[in-house]
């Protein structure tokens, strides 16, 4: 019997990450909209140029921040918010027989 290898194609759209400017898209959003706050309202209206000059260093400082962490893990920041929801039942502690006094206190 002919046994021939069955070619599946994988399209990349179903497994490259979700980026804007080569970013996370919810990171770079909120990163966005900080920016917007401090140089909107006191920005070249009120002509107050540090806030201006501060949104700016701040844009490309945090993009190039962002930039980065996407191109080491680029579902970092996923990882990071769910380990943060798992911080009290897995408490950081070397030892296999450790007993948490939190929940034996909370027990008694």
């Amino acid at each position: 019997m002919d046994e021939q290898l069955r070619i599946i194609p994988i399209h990349r759209s179903l497994t490259r990450p979700l980026l804007l400017m080569g970013c996370d898209r919810v990171l770079f959003l909120m990163l966005c909209m900080v920016v917007t706050l401090l140089a909107g309202p006191g920005g070249l209206m009120t002509k107050n140029y540090i806030n201006m000059l501060l949104a700016v260093l701040l844009f490309l400082g945090g993009r190039e921040g962002l930039v980065h962490m996407a191109k080491t893990d680029s579902q970092m920041s996923d990882i990071f918010r769910r380990s943060t929801q798992y911080r009290a039942e897995y408490p950081a502690v070397s030892t296999a027989g450790y007993k948490n006094p939190q929940k034996a206190r909370r027990w008694q």
